[in-house]
């Protein structure tokens, strides 16, 4: 009889792989029939085409469960902040949306980068819902290591359309195209091993199944498995004070910032009475940027808006990082906390542009755009603007204001720290508030820089696009269009003299008479820095060539915008006679032509003088 040599070889080359693989893969595969255990009440497996899946069980008492599960995870994804698995499995409750066991480190033994646990469990009666998400790989090769995200709405069959994220490690992004293939073809052999099965221990307990997610009792609205780029909007009206349970799962861009969010607000004031803000907020589970709330909130009778929008990554469509712990419900719920309260909470259809005052929307780059507008009472006025905020100063970039045309004084602008995110790039942002207006004329200004405005957006644009800009609209049980005169000419009444919409480089002059002692109210705007003016205005007595009034810069105070716009706003007497209004400016800086940011009052750029009455 031959002899065999039973030499030990090294597991090199494919034949080497696919015996470590088989060394790793032989508990998993051998499965419960082989380990003692019943068939699975849940088996989840094969997340070639889906991210995440998911199967929920009922236990109507105390229960030991065993659970065998393969996933990926690395000894140096500790420390990041998605976690220490890519691929791995969880249960939560499905009554308290808790998760009462997890995938870990700790709790799985490894063979390279495939971690395995296979142990049991002890849960309370109650339903349960079992996860189990793929949502990254990590790869390996003589260079180094590299993480990747697998976006499966993309191809992943290896070619060229085939994109991944590469994160970490210091791996340089032109090794994506060198590798590409090599980590599809890794990636799809294992993620098809890679699963979760949930069998009862014993086998003496009788178990119900069900598809998650477990539907919430007493559902008033819910806007879930939210994709990128999601902007939902939607009314409520509630007949009397009750308290609504916010379910609500997002993202956090950063420490203040969120990326994605709800809101609500009070449709007749347009004040916030919630919104998912950071301190009111707790982990998700998963990525460390999964935040959630859940919190009852009491509302008063009345009109609301819920809103709520995503950036364009990470969510429902594709987790670029750790999914959260309850996935399929991303985004927001409302939920009575009595069956009795569900008829008094009605749906509504928001009011769009209704009672328009004035609108400037659909703004592009490198303009300056107003309108004008007569309220011939006390009004009531709903103001919502949307513009860009520089990152670099965090003032506004594209932004409205508006003045009053008899004063000039400047009665509302959009401030950047009032301001509140818009969806898209963190610097798009939107006021939506109600002020109070006197009876009066008016003049809503909105100007862009030279990037990022309608229809060429240099980010992500806001969510609302077509409202980039200025819309205001009456509001209160009271308002009437009857009292609004739009689109009006401006009449500024007792006007003696007048030089405005200087250009570069101009030597202007009007004649005045005055055929008695007159207060006169000078209101001129121009440049001037460094103590010295380089646009300006004077009054000449014709007679005399006496210059009698001169705007200087100690007089001049800041007229908004850039810091040399300089503007006096003061009353003199002239004594009965001939005059001379004359204005000069320089060769940059003026009307049309600004270098920088445009004053408060830019059609006033020049001079005015104003008959005062005494």
């Amino acid at each position: 009889m031959k002899k065999l040599n039973h030499k030990r070889r090294s597991p090199r080359g494919n034949g080497g792989r696919l015996l470590l693989r088989l060394v790793v893969l032989l508990p998993f595969l051998l499965e419960g029939s082989a380990l003692g255990q019943e068939p699975p009440v849940v088996q989840l497996k094969d997340f070639t085409q889906m991210e995440v899946k998911s199967g929920g069980f009922t236990l109507p008492s105390e229960t030991r469960i065993h659970i065998h599960a393969l996933g990926g995870g690395s000894d140096d994804m500790v420390n990041d902040d998605d976690g220490d698995m890519y691929a791995y499995g969880w249960i939560i409750n499905a009554v308290t949306r808790e998760r009462v066991w997890k995938m870990d480190q700790d709790n799985t033994s490894s063979r390279r980068d495939d971690r395995m646990f296979d142990g049991d469990i002890v849960l309370p009666a109650g339903s349960y819902e079992t996860y189990f998400t793929a949502y990254a790989f990590v790869s390996r090769s003589s260079f180094g290591k590299l993480k990747v995200n697998i976006d499966r709405r993309k191809d992943i069959s290896g070619n060229d359309t085939w994109k991944l994220t590469l994160k970490r490690w210091g791996f340089l992004s032109w090794l994506d195209g060198f590798f590409g293939e090599d980590i599809a073809k890794e990636w799809k052999q294992r993620v098809k091993e890679w699963g979760i099965d949930v069998s009862i221990a014993d086998g003496s307990t009788s178990t119900t199944t069900f598809n998650p997610p477990k539907e919430f009792p007493n559902m008033l609205f819910q806007a879930v498995k939210l994709g990128e780029r999601e902007y939902i909007k939607q009314g409520f009206t509630l007949k009397k004070e009750m308290p609504i349970r916010i379910y609500a799962l997002g993202e956090a861009s950063s420490e203040e910032e969120m990326a994605d969010y709800g809101w609500i607000i009070n449709a007749t004031t347009h004040k916030r009475v919630w919104e998912m803000q950071r301190t009111h907020l707790r982990p998700a589970g998963g990525a460390s940027k999964n935040v959630k709330f859940d919190n009852t909130v009491s509302f008063p009778a009345g009109e609301f808006i819920l809103y709520y929008t995503t950036d364009d990554s990470h969510s429902f469509v594709d987790w670029n990082a750790a999914p959260p712990d309850d996935p399929f419900n991303y985004g927001i719920s409302l939920i009575a906390t009595t069956e009795s309260d569900k008829p008094a909470f009605k749906l509504s259809t928001p009011k769009e542009d209704r009672n328009v005052i004035a609108q400037i929307v659909r703004v592009g780059n490198d303009e300056m755009r107003n309108t004008a507008f007569t309220l011939k009472k006390e009004t009531q006025v709903h103001v919502y603007a949307i513009g860009e905020r520089s990152l670099s100063n965090r003032q506004m970039a594209d932004y409205g204001w508006i003045i009053n045309a008899r004063t000039r004084e400047k009665v509302w602008t959009m401030d950047a720290d009032k301001s509140e995110h818009a969806g898209g790039a963190q610097k798009n942002r939107m006021v939506d508030e109600v002020i109070a207006l006197p009876k009066g004329t008016y003049i809503v200004y909105f100007q862009t820089d030279d990037s990022h405005a309608y229809n060429d957006w240099n980010s992500p644009p806001p969510l609302d696009a077509e409202h980039y800009g200025i819309t205001l609209t009456g509001e209160g049980e009271d308002f009437t269009m009857n009292n609004v005169e739009k689109n009006v000419q401006e009449r500024e009444p007792g006007i003696i003299a007048q030089i405005i919409k200087v250009g570069d480089d101009a030597k202007e002059v009007r004649t005045f008479t005055l055929d008695k002692p007159t207060h006169v109210r000078v209101y001129a705007i121009g440049e001037g820095q460094n103590r010295e003016m380089y646009d300006y205005g004077w009054i000449e007595n014709a007679a005399t060539r006496n210059i009698v009034w001169e705007m200087t810069y100690e007089m001049t105070f800041h007229a908004g915008g850039g810091r040399k716009n300089r503007m006096v706003n003061t009353t003199i007497l002239l004594d009965k006679g001939e005059y001379k209004l004359h204005y000069v400016s320089d060769d940059s800086h003026s009307y049309n032509n600004w270098n920088t940011d445009p004053p408060d009052d830019p059609t006033m750029w020049g001079i005015t003088l104003y008959r005062e009455e005494p």
